[in-house]
């Protein structure tokens, strides 16, 4: 099974051990949704087994599409989490970088806000919003 689809069934198990085995061993990269940066493999395993089981009951990150295009892997994802009390659905995208071995080097995070506001034109900058 190739490493993105790999990520995403041991991230929903929480196999953080047999998860480390699908980055590369060097040079790996995340970036996450606040332009913050993790320069480890190691140091995201750490992230994870510290951040995730702090997460409320339900959590859970459910893969829409996986697309291909050479060593870059796009993942649309959907990230099932608590937000202020309630359960939400946050759209969310992961481009992956694999190495050479097609193992992971690099993940930039996007994450949609539903029921924000656009922060340069406001709610006028903003097509028709979700019921």
């Amino acid at each position: 099974m190739p490493a993105v689809e790999d990520f995403v069934a041991l991230y929903a198990a929480r196999d953080w051990d047999r998860l480390a085995a699908v980055f590369s061993p060097s040079g790996f990269e995340r970036i996450g949704p606040y332009g913050d940066v993790i320069d480890s493999s190691q140091g995201y395993i750490d992230f994870l087994r510290r951040v995730v089981p702090t997460l409320k009951e339900g959590y859970e990150l459910k893969p829409v599409h996986i697309a291909y295009g050479g060593d870059t892997v796009i993942a649309e994802l959907i990230e099932h989490l608590e937000v202020d009390g309630v359960m939400k659905d946050l759209p969310e995208a992961i481009i992956f970088r694999l190495d050479d071995d097609g193992l992971i080097k690099g993940m930039h995070l996007y994450l949609q806000q539903p029921g924000g506001e656009a922060p340069v034109g406001g709610r006028d900058a903003m097509g028709k919003m979700p019921d």
